[in-house]
């Protein structure tokens, strides 16, 4: 009981170092409790909101038969299902909009999170659809109006063909089905429209046989368990059975940012940090204790209670630290909530947070205060009744001789005070090193991958592929029918006229054609990835593959000339037989992961290849087989790095424009390339999302096109990097600020003479501000150098890569300037105001009372 009195006492007494201590531990407490809490509650509420937009349903399948489908029915896991027909889709041929088309189902339309206005279809030639698609189609008050569409079936024969069956269609809308506007804006993976007509309605087409659903289990948890088991149960794979698409995205967004490398290096940087923080300051308080544990000894205080009196001040400092910085910490995840995600909601605390809260102050004190009882077991009664700051005689001897010699007596005074406790300095120096370094490279990195995908040199496959072209205007891949789907000279033309726009490329683009070849004609290498796609998709080909046709007016071809490997630029009208195209051989291959996969073996310029395309023919939409002629071969890096390869699945086939326009029927432009000016990408992305909002079915794509599914996700990470840095700063600053007033307090003798023989407070401070920005200026700038030579080294790394892929573009190397300079200003800033804070040791002590102290 003595013991925790004296430890108790002590704490009180030196209520200042007290003080300074629990910040510490309060502060890294509150960070460590904070960021978890408010990531696992952004990731909760974006799950809810997914949820509550898509639909709160667990599983959901589709392109199901009938027998696959009734396998569910005697499942005990399922709690409730939602099943309905696939039949086709329908298509506004005016505008392009395409519509999934089913039959009605309340239950799934409820289950998907849709509102119902109007009345169901109930009989032949009635239909509900969705309002957005409505409005995207031109259609004001669309209810009780006819409309006159194409309904259009691709779907392949038992023998592995493609066909494509169409006819038009009156019908009447007699309902709708609508969602708020932030499902459309916020979907990771577009929105599908959706219409619905009567279970027994006759269409004119052949339609399909399968169904679509969605699943309630009994337990969330069991959705994992449940899927792999019915996958293997019905033959089926993970694209036809899947957990609920959107939510399953936002829980393995809480999880990879959970896991992330980032969160792993902050969190071990924070408890380095904060040690290394703790130590100093407990050190502090141990060297203000040696003398008074000294007497105690003296007097008869054993080790052992010495031992007991420092552990149950480092129990004290744990526990109340901690507690108050769960409970600042609950205050700040709610400001943080509301920073990093936009909104408000429960906060999530689970056991793990304040477990971990307390792992962080017990590894952080502990270690402290381990090293600190070592050094007081080891000291004996006369060394801890003498212990002192003061310079040994003949330290004293050659620093005057120095003082003499140098030119800035200021400086030197304060690089020798810099020096008197060297572990604290060299400790001190390494916290602020290692906080540098890391404040450099996270900002550095995230300002490097943002520049470079502007440029398409970073950010993944997609925004590496499309080169000199910056952001495309063209349908929703899951809404639009590229047949149809329009952009009009008026909307180019406001294209053109965007700030920040250098210049448009208006073409024809249709990702749904085929090659016709036989299999002995496919390379190696296209057979492994047709391999790797079957065994992950069970998608089978036979001997026809997938092919994106392309139409470009001679400008674009001429723009495109360097990428030409083989044969002639084709900007001539055809005078053969057969129309010349230049052929894209080269494919992304999973299995090597490059782009040196052939599709076609051996091919040669002269060589007439079978392709199958979507044509408008007799006022509907059918396949049509023609022979091309290989003109020309393009080279490796065009299918790599050039217009994009996002809808590429094999070889690709470049038309002139009016060559294409003669063989599909399609008039009017459905794509439109634009190069931005330099900087301007993504402002430009911006105003042509506005300008485009009511624009048929459109979406811009283009580089920074990953951002669609990791976009929010990483927006969040880095404001939540941005409160790690801000409050792992803030521990160095209470470091420093303490060290700073401790250092006056010890040297108070040493001022008061400076003082007593004409050194006026002035100088002091400026002795002191030198020392105190020695202090960041010198671990800054070792920050600076090791996070450059990282950064310069990953560079490198990802070059080499980029190279090995068969990219062309590389990064070119960089120091992180920008980033460097802020650090250098926040850690000047961050010594000037520990210098400010410690004034009033200053100028509040008296010359003789100084002076007359015993140190």
């Amino acid at each position: 009981m003595t013991t925790f009195k004296l430890a108790i006492s002590y704490m009180k007494r030196q209520k200042g170092k007290t003080i300074a201590l629990l910040s510490c531990i309060v502060l890294s407490v509150m960070l460590i409790f904070s960021m978890i809490v408010i990531r696992d509650s952004g990731y909760d509420c974006q799950i809810k909101e997914a949820k509550d937009l898509h639909g709160d349903y667990h599983v959901e399948f589709f392109g199901l038969d009938k027998s696959q489908v009734e396998k569910f029915t005697n499942e005990k896991d399922i709690s409730k299902s939602n099943t309905l027909k696939e039949l086709c889709n329908i298509v506004d041929k005016k505008s392009g909009v395409k519509l999934d088309l089913s039959s009605f189902d309340k239950g799934f339309i409820s289950s998907v999170g849709y509102k119902i206005e109007g009345s169901e279809p109930i009989k032949d030639g009635e239909i509900v659809i969705e309002k957005e698609a409505a409005s995207k189609m031109g259609i004001s008050y669309p209810l009780n109006k006819n409309i006159d569409s194409m309904l259009l079936n691709k779907y392949l024969d038992d023998n592995g063909i493609n066909h494509i069956d169409s006819a038009n269609k009156k019908f009447k809308i007699v309902g709708l089905i609508e969602k708020s506007d932030k499902y459309y804006e916020t979907s990771s993976y577009g929105a599908t429209f959706r219409a619905f007509v009567h279970k027994d309605a006759k269409l004119p087409i052949k339609v399909n046989d399968t169904y679509t659903g969605t699943i309630y289990l009994k337990s969330e948890k069991n959705v994992s368990q449940f899927i792999n088991k019915m996958i293997k149960k019905l033959d089926t794979n993970i694209f036809n059975l899947h957990e609920n698409a959107e939510v399953d995205l936002a829980k393995s967004h809480k999880q990879m940012s959970k896991y992330s490398r980032e969160n792993i290096e902050n969190l071990v940087l924070l408890v380095v940090v904060s040690t290394i923080v703790i130590y100093n300051i407990f050190n502090i308080i141990f060297q203000d204790m040696t003398r008074q544990i000294g007497l105690m000894r003296s007097i008869g205080m054993s080790n052992k209670k010495v031992k007991k009196m420092l552990i149950i001040m480092s129990f004290i400092y744990i526990i109340l630290g901690t507690l108050i910085g769960i409970a600042f910490g609950m205050i700040f995840s709610y400001i943080g909530l509301r920073v990093v995600y936009g909104y408000s909601s429960m906060l999530t605390i689970q056991i793990p947070s304040i477990i971990c809260s307390f792992v962080v102050s017990i590894i952080s004190v502990s270690l402290s205060s381990f090293i600190v009882i070592i050094k007081s077991m080891k000291m004996s009664i006369i060394e801890a009744t003498r212990v002192s700051e003061k310079y040994e005689k003949k330290s004293k001897k050659n620093n005057k001789k120095k003082d003499k010699k140098s030119k800035n007596v200021l400086i030197s005074i304060a690089t020798r005070n810099l020096w008197r406790n060297k572990p604290r300095t060299i400790l001190t120096i390494l916290a602020i090193t290692f906080v540098g370094t890391m404040f450099i490279l996270n900002l550095g990195v995230k300002s490097f991958v943002k520049e470079n995908m502007s440029e398409g040199i970073t950010g993944g496959i997609w925004s590496m592929s499309y080169g000199s072209v910056d952001k495309t205007v063209e349908g929703s891949s899951g809404s639009s029918e590229s047949l149809f789907y329009k952009i009009d000279k008026n909307l180019i033309q406001k294209v053109k006229d965007t700030k920040g726009v250098r210049y448009v490329e208006p073409h024809f683009n249709n990702p749904q054609g085929h090659i016709l070849l036989s299999k002995d004609k496919l390379s190696k290498a296209y057979k492994d990835e047709l391999g790797r796609v079957n065994d992950s998709y069970q998608e089978k080909h036979n001997n026809e593959y997938p092919l994106l046709i392309r139409g470009y007016s001679d400008d674009m071809l001429k723009q495109r000339q360097g990428f030409i490997e083989k044969g002639e630029n084709i900007l001539n009208p055809t005078s053969g037989e057969h129309k010349k195209v230049i052929l894209v051989n080269n494919t992304n291959s999973q299995v090597t992961h490059s782009f040196d996969a052939k599709v076609i073996d051996d091919v040669k310029i002269g060589d007439i290849i079978d392709i199958k395309i979507p044509v408008y023919r007799d006022g509907i939409e059918k396949y049509q087989n023609f022979k091309v002629e290989v003109g020309a071969i393009m080279k490796e890096s065009y299918a790599a790095g050039q217009d994009g390869n996002t809808q590429a699945q094999g070889a690709q086939a470049i038309f002139r424009e009016d060559d294409y326009k003669a063989l599909t029927g399609q008039k009017e432009y459905n794509k439109l390339f634009v190069t931005a000016e330099k900087g301007q990408v993504y402002p430009v992305e911006k105003r042509l999302k506005k300008l485009t909002k009511n624009y048929s079915s459109t979406e811009i794509n283009g580089k920074g096109e990953e951002l669609k599914f990791i976009g929010a996700q990483q927006s969040s990470e880095e404001k939540l990097s941005i409160i790690y840095q801000i409050l792992t700063l803030l521990i160095l600053a209470v470091n420093i600020i303490f060290i700073m007033r401790s250092n006056i307090i010890t040297r108070r003798k040493e001022l008061s003479t400076l003082r007593a023989i004409g050194m006026n407070t002035k100088s002091i401070k400026k002795i002191l501000l030198i020392e105190s920005e020695l202090y960041v200026m010198v671990a800054s700038a070792i920050g600076a150098v090791i996070a450059t030579v990282n950064h310069n080294y990953h560079i490198a790394k990802m070059n080499e890569q980029l190279l090995t892929g068969g990219y062309t573009r590389i990064a070119q190397y960089e120091i992180p300037w920008t980033q460097i300079l802020i650090l250098f200003t926040i850690f000047g800033i961050m010594g000037f105001v520990a210098v400010y804070l410690s004034k009033d040791k200053i100028e509040g002590a008296a010359i003789t009372e100084g002076i007359s102290e015993n140190s």
